[in-house]
């Protein structure tokens, strides 16, 4: 199969948001005085994931699930937030963290080296999004950058893929590979789209391939 456009996920595929993600949630817990554990984490990480996939299936917006997340989670605790006050808090935090995925770095040389349009392909916020690829130093990688808050719909609507087909002009979709982490979003959007999908990670999922480390997409591509 002969590709030409690659529409790659950031975060946990390029950008680490797992090591940002736990330092900004800490800053979170720290301003009601909570001491941060694994299990208030895992508490936390379950109604966000949880919310997420409302957006994704079109049932709440963003800024709903940007609120609600801290104000479900501390209502946990017995505790009423603002939960405006606490994504900014946590914004603040996750805007400055910009690590990479281990071998990130090499796979967008890779891509670049063989000719590949990389175009990165994200739900979360545009501003956000770009400053992470731009403390990274990876912003140039790509041609496009295809962020759902700037498109008005997530991964996997229909519409996301639209867009980013409509923009790149391309003609034959055969020509378009997905490349991400999340099986929900990523490959499944893809999938229904008609785009071949890359899951990376440590599953075996319904995808056109899967790969556990991002090395090895040279087997691929």
């Amino acid at each position: 199969m002969m590709y030409k456009y690659i529409l790659c996920d950031l975060d946990n595929t390029i950008l680490d948001f797992k090591q940002g993600e736990e330092t900004a949630i800490k800053h979170v817990f720290e301003s009601e005085g909570i001491t941060f554990n694994e299990d208030l984490y895992a508490r936390y990480h379950d109604i966000n994931i949880g919310l997420w996939r409302e957006l994704e299936a079109g049932k709440v917006d963003k800024r709903h699930v940007l609120t609600h997340r801290f104000e479900a989670f501390f209502k946990t605790l017995n505790i009423d937030v603002d939960g405006a006050e606490k994504e900014q808090i946590f914004r603040t935090h996750i805007n400055n963290s910009h690590d990479l995925v281990e071998g990130a770095r090499d796979f967008l040389d890779y891509l670049m080296a063989e000719g590949y349009i990389i175009c990165s392909a994200t739900n979360g916020v545009f501003y956000t999004q770009m400053k992470r690829m731009k403390d990274a130093g990876i912003l140039d990688y790509f041609s496009h950058h295809f962020i759902s808050e700037e498109i008005g719909f997530e991964k996997p609507h229909h519409q996301f893929f639209k867009h980013c087909i409509e923009k790149l002009g391309v003609t034959d979709v055969s020509e378009v590979l997905m490349i991400g982490d999340t099986y929900s979003s990523d490959i499944i959007g893809a999938n229904q789209f008609g785009i071949d999908s890359c899951y990376y990670g440590s599953k075996t999922v319904d995808a056109t391939y899967c790969i556990a480390h991002l090395d090895e997409i040279k087997h691929i591509l």
